[in-house]
């Protein structure tokens, strides 16, 4: 039996047709299996967040910080707000003074959320006041405040922010070179996160 050439373009119609469907539900599958478990190296190596993420996150209470009546920290927030910290190792310098700016500034820019954000200092006792909201402030030993300092970062630094819940713990750690930018964009990521 022979086969006529309208016969032979169905069957090759077909056969295209059953390719394509194949096509459309193989490939996605094959090229998702390559992303995930084959050789290719798509992935981020960076993080998403621009401070230093503290694993385990460093809980201040139990570097003896007290609030400026002496009693224990507690951050006295509501679930889900958040403290901006100007963290500083002896007395307030250019560097200091720019951080408590740029906190400042970072209160601002979240708008809305404002409220949700706090400022804190946090310092050794003879340190001067400061013109934030809160002053934290670490026992007079000298002891506890290298331990600290040396939590929050490999190299000594005289001042830092930090970006602290409303539990106490310290989440992220910013370099005294930090602008505030990406503290904002930190911030407003945790803003978010917290709000849902």
């Amino acid at each position: 039996m022979t086969t006529t050439p309208a016969t032979a373009t169905t069957v090759t119609k077909s056969r295209l047709i059953l390719l394509g469907l194949l096509a459309v539900f193989v490939l996605p599958l094959l090229l998702a299996w390559l992303l995930v478990r084959g050789p290719l190296e798509w992935r981020p190596q960076s993080n998403l967040n621009y401070g230093a993420l503290l694993q385990p996150p460093l809980h201040l209470s139990s570097y003896g910080v007290r609030n400026v009546t002496g009693a224990a920290l507690t951050a006295n927030a509501i679930a889900r707000d958040w403290f901006v910290v100007v963290s500083l190792a002896d007395t307030c310098s250019e560097t200091c003074l720019q951080l408590v700016a740029a906190a400042e500034q970072i209160k601002i820019a979240v708008g809305g959320d404002s409220p949700r954000v706090n400022l804190a200092m946090l310092s050794p006792p003879g340190a001067a006041a400061s013109v934030l909201e809160r002053n934290w402030w670490l026992p007079a030993d000298s002891g506890s405040l290298e331990r600290l300092h040396s939590a929050l970062s490999s190299t000594p630094i005289d001042a830092q922010l930090l970006l602290v819940d409303y539990q106490g713990y310290v989440v992220l750690s910013y370099l005294p070179t930090e602008d505030g930018l990406g503290v904002l964009e930190d911030l407003k990521r945790l803003l978010r996160s917290a709000a849902s």
